[in-house]
């Protein structure tokens, strides 16, 4: 369900504001190839929700003409093609990090046209709405899922009036910088409450959390006396089973009593005795 935009805003499809291809695959034959070109590239762990992880940057080797052609540039929009379904659609945005990156083909890129949209703007679409929309679109075998570059190319993408844009980046950016400290407060705190937590209970334990009387007997020194005073305490003797049988059956016969004021049997009747 596509919602309803503010005055001035306007619905387009991806490939109406951008030019989105997909990367490159990679061809064992040309790993060994002296004629292509080594370059960095980025895969789908390299591209991650709201940013990009290039602690680990992998290089490939591909023809020059397609080096070139695929190499990243500032303000790129990358998007994930595939793997888990909570991965579909997610990225962020190409800043120049690394001179001549690539991307695989799991990965496409978005290049705005024109500047009709923020980069910032159509990034995060694509991490909210994007994503479900590109679950609901894209296709899921056993371990993967994964959307065609027709169908990513197909996404719906509001675009707000152009001078509204940076104002809108701004106040998201704002936003989102108060976000990150109220969760660095968290942890910190969580992480302090749980530090405290140890050493209240270590203080107890160690007998220091009120104060000690010297008059008291060590808390070791009392386990081992109670132990001992334990030991030395006869067990009581179980009585046989044939002594508790025959104690049931004299409570039992106990129970059975003659009536306190016996009638007496007239001439001719019988009692249930007698039967």
């Amino acid at each position: 369900m596509i919602p309803n935009l503010p005055a001035g805003w306007e619905w387009k499809r991806l490939q109406e504001i951008a030019d989105v291809v997909g990367g490159v695959t990679k061809d064992a034959r040309k790993q060994s190839d002296p004629d292509c070109a080594e370059v960095p590239y980025l895969r789908v762990a390299n591209v991650q929700k709201g940013v990009l992880d290039l602690t680990q940057v992998n290089t490939i080797r591909v023809p020059p003409e397609k080096a070139s052609q695929l190499e990243l540039l500032p303000g790129d929009v990358l998007l994930n093609e595939g793997g888990d379904r909570d991965k579909l659609g997610r990225g962020w945005i190409w800043e120049g990090q690394i001179p001549g990156c690539i991307h695989q083909n799991h990965v496409f890129r978005a290049r705005v046209r024109d500047g009709v949209i923020h980069p910032k703007l159509l990034s995060w679409h694509a991490n909210e709405f994007g994503q479900r929309w590109c679950q609901a679109n894209g296709k899921q075998s056993v371990n993967l899922a994964s959307i065609s570059l027709s169908k990513i190319r197909l996404l719906p993408v509001p675009v707000p009036p152009e001078e509204e844009q940076a104002e809108l980046v701004k106040k998201l950016e704002n936003a989102m910088a108060v976000f990150d400290r109220t969760a660095e407060q968290l942890a910190s705190a969580r992480a302090k409450a749980t530090a405290l937590r140890k050493a209240l209970l270590n203080t107890a334990f160690t007998g220091k959390l009120v104060p000690q009387d010297p008059s008291d007997e060590a808390a070791a020194a009392l386990l081992e006396r109670a132990w001992s005073e334990r030991a030395s305490v006869p067990k009581p003797k179980r009585a046989r089973r044939s002594t508790i049988k025959t104690s049931t059956r004299l409570a039992s016969a106990a129970d059975v009593r003659a009536p306190e004021d016996p009638q007496p049997v007239h001439a001719g009747e019988q009692t249930a005795l007698e039967f």
